[in-house]
């Protein structure tokens, strides 16, 4: 059956196949908490991790964040007998699931340090996808605007509770998705849908986001959320590793060319730098309280209106 399976598809590679067979392998060290603080680590079950985002009053994604994930992803890329078969990534904060990217990093000037604050950005979410020997769960039940919109629709599945809002604010500012937002988005709604909801920058709910296929389940309790979701995990978790890697591996073509991704988050840089989207951010900031848990966080998407006066100060509940 595995020589079968390795000849069955180019994307499960002789090296992939080689580290799930040879199984005393170097293990992956457990840890409580990351570096920089911005993810703690819990261990449910018996090949699953939970990530806990916690960064900020808005979680937001900043370099701290960025390189403490890429600290927990990038060991997964090679396969060891404590490698975790699912990951499901949370949050602490009830309201902020994972915010938008640190929008002082987009001010002028672009310097190489943002400049290379974004290509990890691009490189993390990356792995979400090229690393097919884990499954990653997005379990949201906050708000999850910009770079947290984008990243949970780069997972493998999403699943959400009442408090989940989801969406991407960028063209309201004048610029894009550029993180593999548009792309992926593109894939999972098709493209219409996906123009429309880029485009106005609407919100997703649970409910809605259920019914498009943004979102795998919707529950209406947290609790049912978080077990539901750990009930999946150890199902999937019981199987062998092989068939997940090699299912996962086949629907990867389903994904966007990752020369889209790339072209779009160039665009991203080019844009931004226009007086006019300069404008807006520092509006964006002003209006945030620089991105503190106010009204204006609270209530993205329908807050970054405000930029053109067009918010009445509500918070969608």
């Amino acid at each position: 059956m595995l020589f079968f399976l390795t000849l069955l598809s180019p994307l499960l590679s002789s090296s992939v196949v080689n580290a799930i067979a040879t199984a005393s392998y170097s293990p992956i060290s457990r840890r409580d908490i990351s570096t920089h603080g911005t993810l703690t680590f819990t261990y449910p079950s018996q090949n699953i991790t939970r990530a806990t985002i916690n960064n900020g009053p808005v979680n937001f994604v900043d370099r701290l964040f960025i390189d403490d994930i890429l600290e927990f992803l990038t060991p997964l890329q090679n396969v060891t007998s404590s490698t975790p078969k699912i990951v499901i990534f949370d949050s602490s904060n009830p309201d902020f699931y994972l915010g938008h990217i640190d929008m002082t990093s987009l001010q002028v000037p672009i310097t190489t340090a943002k400049k290379q604050m974004g290509a990890d950005y691009v490189k993390f979410a990356d792995l979400f996808q090229s690393i097919t020997t884990t499954i990653f769960i997005a379990e949201i039940n906050g708000r999850a605007f910009g770079a947290g919109n984008e990243l949970i629709a780069q997972m493998d599945m999403r699943f959400v509770g009442p408090g989940a809002r989801t969406g991407s604010f960028e063209e309201v500012l004048g610029l894009v998705a550029g993180g593999g937002g548009q792309t992926f988005l593109g894939s999972l709604l098709g493209k219409a849908k996906a123009l429309e909801y880029l485009l106005s920058a609407k919100t997703f709910d649970g409910p809605t986001g259920e019914t498009l296929g943004l979102f795998n389940k919707y529950y209406d309790d947290p609790t049912q959320l978080t077990q539901g979701v750990l009930q999946l995990a150890q199902r999937i978790a019981r199987f062998p590793l092989v068939s997940i890697n090699q299912t996962k591996s086949v629907l990867s073509y389903l994904n966007p060319p990752s020369d889209a991704s790339k072209l779009d988050f160039q665009a991203f840089y080019d844009i931004e730098q226009f007086p006019e989207e300069q404008s807006n951010i520092r509006k964006f900031l002003q209006l945030s309280g620089n991105q503190t848990a106010g009204k204006f966080e609270l209530g993205l998407g329908e807050s970054v209106l405000g930029i053109y006066g067009l918010w009445n100060g509500a918070i969608t509940p």
